[in-house]
């Protein structure tokens, strides 16, 4: 007997709460960096970095949380119970960071002469022939 896929909310609750897990994780690690303090208090700053420092965790902490509902709920037809959510939403993080390590982004430079038809005396005879000479000789 198979299992009743999970709806949406369902797995989108499931991978919030598996990227609420990754970022506390990561939060408990930050917080023993810096000597058992506040991240964001650590160190020689001012009141108004400290604040800043505060405010940029919790943009790392609310993503974590977004992107880990949000694939979970992308493949939420696919899973039958709360446990893959869960796993999918700790690792949201790190599956989408692998994916888009593998992006290249290239620079095309704009051609000089879009109005002008391709050069087609550099072409050589043989290849526009349908052949080559030397697998013909044979």
């Amino acid at each position: 007997m198979q299992a009743e896929a999970l709806g949406v909310l369902e797995a989108a609750s499931w991978g919030l709460a598996g990227g609420g897990a990754a970022a506390l994780v990561s939060f408990s690690a930050a917080v023993k960096a810096a000597g058992y303090r506040w991240p964001w208090r650590a160190g020689n700053g001012t009141e108004q970095e400290a604040r800043e420092r505060l405010w940029a965790r919790l943009f790392v902490l609310g993503s974590a949380l977004l992107l880990g509902a949000l694939v979970a709920a992308a493949v939420h037809g696919q899973m039958s119970g709360p446990w893959p959510a869960f796993l999918l939403g700790v690792g949201s993080e790190a599956s989408v960071r692998g994916i888009l390590a593998g992006v290249e982004v290239a620079v095309r430079k704009p051609e000089d002469t879009i109005s002008s038809p391709p050069d087609t005396a550099a072409t050589p005879a043989a290849d526009t022939a349908g052949g080559d000479e030397r697998a013909n000789s044979s």
